[in-house]
């Protein structure tokens, strides 16, 4: 009974792990009617895998026809987007979010002996100790925070021990595998964000790249292999390389660059 239970476990996690493979990235945009919303959180219900949105409201998740997007931002009404098999063409996939309006509590005005200089009235306003893991002094305490993906590839590893039943078979049903995958994933979105934030503005306008190419550009030069060593040197091995790419780029869609 225990072997069957075992893997019936095994064959919905094959199952899924299948699934999640023919799952391809979709690119999009969040805005509202003024701009684009910055860091909304976008969630696959269908895979529970989650990202953000960055600072040109841009965002891409994996992702196939008929998935549920949860799109949620403070401020927003929560957005389920329903996705097509047209998302996945080269046109640009716009999601729009209603802004929520609040109405404020009434407010109660009271006679205080505040002066309205922070020197003195600091002394004056009592504020509670803060409890965290250092305060406690908790084991661990300080130390960096995992991500999402590492967190769920320490558990799938058995926190380190080869021997625990937990890395046995999450190594034998492929969990382990995907999760490294997963995690690569994650470390490749890392290095979009940043160069997509510190060269943004000298895409757009050193290299004439038009602002709804910007991302996918990024993404163009971080698949090359030589990104990985230059993104960790000066800039102006950056700049080079970003040169030559944008001219690569360029030749790759000469209907939009002649």
């Amino acid at each position: 009974m225990k072997l069957k239970l075992l893997l019936f476990s095994l064959l919905i996690i094959f199952t899924k792990a299948t699934a999640q493979e023919s799952r391809k990235f979709l690119y999009a945009e969040i805005k509202d009617k003024i701009g684009p919303i910055v860091n909304a959180h976008i969630i696959n219900k269908n895979t529970n895998q989650g990202t953000f949105s960055n600072e040109s409201g841009e965002f891409r998740i994996l992702a196939k026809s008929n998935d549920s997007l949860k799109i949620s931002s403070i401020g927003y009404k929560t957005k389920t987007y329903k996705v097509k098999i047209t998302h996945f063409g080269i046109q640009q996939n716009n999601i729009f979010l209603e802004k929520i309006n609040y109405e404020l509590d009434e407010v109660k005005i009271r006679n205080h002996d505040l002066l309205g200089y922070l020197s003195s009235d600091s002394k004056k306003i009592k504020t509670e100790k803060t409890i965290d893991a250092k305060s406690l002094k908790l084991p661990y305490a300080g130390s960096r925070i995992l991500t999402p993906a590492e967190r769920k590839l320490y558990t799938a590893l058995g926190g380190g021990n080869l021997l625990s039943i937990d890395h046995i078979i999450n190594r034998i049903s492929g969990r382990i595998k995907k999760l490294r995958k997963l995690k690569a994933i994650e470390e490749e979105e890392k290095r979009i964000t940043f160069i997509h934030a510190n060269y943004k503005d000298y895409i757009k306008h050193h290299l004439n790249l038009k602002n709804e190419d910007v991302l996918r550009f990024v993404h163009y030069c971080e698949s090359d292999n030589d990104f990985s060593t230059i993104n960790y040197r000066e800039k102006i091995a950056m700049f080079k390389f970003l040169e030559q790419k944008a001219i690569d780029f360029k030749k790759l869609n000469p209907k939009t660059y002649q």
